[in-house]
């Protein structure tokens, strides 16, 4: 059995804990975003007890719509905008958790999250090339 310092122990604490700040942060960060959306439909009165959600407005579909909308208060802009760092977060997570384990030299787990972080966003491109 090795030592909790030791090379072969896995991720430190340290490691574990700025993951898991990124985790909520993303989280936190994207449930804020698209409750300003929700309030700003509210607040255009596009929502209300008698108009459907769903069928009400229409949704950007590529990032220069999406960034306008945003920058124009566009509701359902702004509600993409928190589901976009929604997704973003979990890579977010791998991206941090690369730098973490370099920084602990520990090149082992850098080389496995290196390999994740490259199969998600293989996995983002191929999507794209089907759409």
């Amino acid at each position: 059995m090795k030592a909790r310092g030791s090379r072969d122990a896995g991720p430190s604490r340290a490691v574990e804990v700025v993951v898991s700040l990124v985790l909520r942060i993303g989280v936190v960060l994207s449930a804020t975003i698209i409750c300003l959306g929700l309030a700003l439909l509210v607040a255009r009165g596009i929502i209300s007890n008698e108009i459907r959600i769903d069928a009400a407005i229409p949704y950007p579909r590529d990032l220069g719509a999406l960034l306008s909308g945003v920058f124009s208060l566009d509701p359902a802009s702004v509600i993409s905008l928190g589901l976009v760092v929604l997704i973003a977060t979990p890579f977010a997570r791998v991206a941090v958790s690369i730098v973490a384990f370099a920084i602990e030299r520990d090149w082992r787990y850098v080389v496995v999250t290196a390999l994740v972080l490259t199969i998600l966003i293989a996995g983002i491109i191929m999507g794209k090339a089907v759409d």
